[in-house]
Formats: structure tokens, sequence, C-alpha cells
């Protein structure tokens, strides 16, 4: 909406929109380059300040996604507490139907805050399996199929047959 409500920036916005997506920490102050949307020598950070300094709403977005986004990666479940209670006005309606789900589930976001353990183990190997499944359909047998996973896996070996 707001390439639409600048259309004398859209080829900025429609350029440059991952790094609005970015991180903050992860944006770069010190190189400077001559971009091709920008006359002079830019930055990323001065790329993104551009762009959210020309609507008021998607300032507001960017700071609540961003302060969200550091409380994902530092674990810091009072923070998105505050960033969640803070920001659910000026908003866009896409982030305040964000965070009305991070309100939803928050007890599980605590959870997952304060325990080591999660899925993506299972999930990996869910989808390992998945993958030999497409790639080597057609085994007659669940056994070989099985084997596979397992030496592909490295959980099972191969026993070398040595002719004596």
């Amino acid at each position: 909406m707001v390439m639409k409500k600048y259309k004398k920036h859209h080829r900025k916005f429609k350029r440059y929109w991952r790094l609005i997506l970015k991180s903050r920490e992860d944006l770069d102050v010190s190189k400077w380059k001559r971009l091709r949307c920008f006359d002079s020598l830019t930055t990323e950070a001065d790329i993104v300040n551009f762009l959210i300094n020309l609507d008021d709403e998607l300032k507001q977005t960017y700071l609540a996604y961003q302060d969200i986004l550091y409380s994902f990666k530092h674990k810091d479940f009072e923070l998105l507490k505050k960033t969640i209670n803070n920001y659910k006005n000026g908003v866009s309606t896409y982030m305040k139907t964000s965070i009305k789900t991070l309100i939803e589930f928050l007890p599980f976001i605590r959870n997952t805050f304060n325990n080591e353990y999660h899925n993506g183990f299972i999930e990996g190997n869910n989808n390992f399996i998945k993958v030999i499944k497409r790639i080597a359909f057609g085994f007659r047998s669940f056994r070989r199929f099985k084997a596979r996973i397992m030496i592909c896996k490295g959980i099972f070996k191969l026993k070398k047959m040595i002719n004596a």
C-alpha cells in the first residue's frame, strides 16, 4: 500500500524491500555504495531509514517488527510482551493480525524461550525420508526402503564382502 501511495519512490521500495525485512543488527552501516535508485553514496541503513521515514504507519510497523525480531533472537520474553503491548496502535492491519496471533500463543512462546528442546531434528529426519521416498519411489519392500534410510543416515553400515 505504501508503494502505491508514494509512486515516486515505487522503484526504491520494489528494489530494496529485503532490507526492510533484514534485522537491524545485520544492516551494513560501514560500506558506502553508489546504488541505482539513489543519487549519492548510501549505506543499507540509510536506505531503510529513507524508506521507513516516508510513511508513519510503515515506520511504526518496522519498529514493532524489529523489536519482535530482537526479542526472538535474544530470547527476551519480557521485551516481547512489552513490544506486543506497546505497538497495538499505529501499525498496519497485517501487523495487528500478527500481534494478535503472538498474544494468543504467548504461553507457548515463553515455553520455547525457557527450554532448549525443539522438534527441528525430527522435522529434518521427516524431510530427509520424504526426499528419499520421492527419489527412490517403487521400492518393492519396506525393509529395503528402511535399510536405505538407515544407510544414508549412518545408523546402519554395509558390511564389505571379502572374497576368500
